[in-house]
């Protein structure tokens, strides 16, 4: 197996759309439904079911896991291939070829590759993001208050999902700037694969501020 074949086996395995999938088998489309993401987190918004939630989260997880396993495998003990599995894998969810490009944002599948890879440093990146999005959020809900007329209470809508979007992106940088120092290695694999990851959410931002649909 070359470098070209792991990528394009990571980009396939990472298209596999588990939450479109589950969430169809309930009768949902995620497109139509809650934040129109295809991830773990719309099923559990479109279905309501813990079950449907977790079957996506495991069949998102296990994209990112079962590519980097394949790196290892063929590639042992070699960085690159590692970091073309991680990035490809986490491309193909984000733009899946079997949805016309219209995927999630790699969050899930950047967590089964970190999983697979030190669970540790999973739980370090996951802590900062939960950190920096409460931290956020509760400086912009202090900026704007939420009880009053109609429009605030817009204002307060709005302040809660930049605060999450925000709150990650922030959270990323910081957790990838804590992995290059703590965990060399693993920055090395998986940073490009988070750019992407960042890349989704900023875009989301920016849709929202222009007042489409997200």
């Amino acid at each position: 197996m070359n470098l070209i074949l792991i990528s394009v086996i990571s980009y396939i395995l990472g298209s596999i759309p588990f939450s479109y999938l589950v969430a169809r088998a309930y009768g949902k489309n995620l497109y139509q439904v809650g934040s129109g993401n295809i991830g773990t987190a719309n099923v559990w918004r479109a279905t309501g079911k813990i079950e449907a939630m977790l079957m996506a989260l495991i069949g998102d997880f296990g994209k990112g896991i079962f590519s980097i396993f394949l790196a290892q495998r063929f590639f042992p003990g070699q960085i690159l291939p590692q970091t073309l599995a991680a990035f490809f894998a986490v491309a193909g969810h984000n733009w899946p070829i079997f949805l016309k490009f219209k995927g999630g944002r790699g969050l899930a599948t950047s967590a089964g590759i970190l999983i697979y890879l030190n669970w540790k440093a999973l739980l370090m990146i996951l802590l900062t993001i939960g950190i920096f999005i409460f931290l956020i959020e509760i400086l912009m809900k202090r900026r704007l208050k939420l009880e009053g007329n109609f429009r605030q209470k817009i204002k307060g809508l709005f302040t809660i999902f930049i605060s999450q979007v925000l709150g990650r992106v922030i959270g990323i940088l910081v957790a990838l700037f804590l992995l290059f120092f703590f965990y060399p290695s693993i920055f090395k694999i998986i940073f490009p694969a988070a750019i992407l990851v960042a890349i989704k959410h900023i875009k989301r931002t920016k849709t929202f501020l222009e007042g489409k649909v997200v």
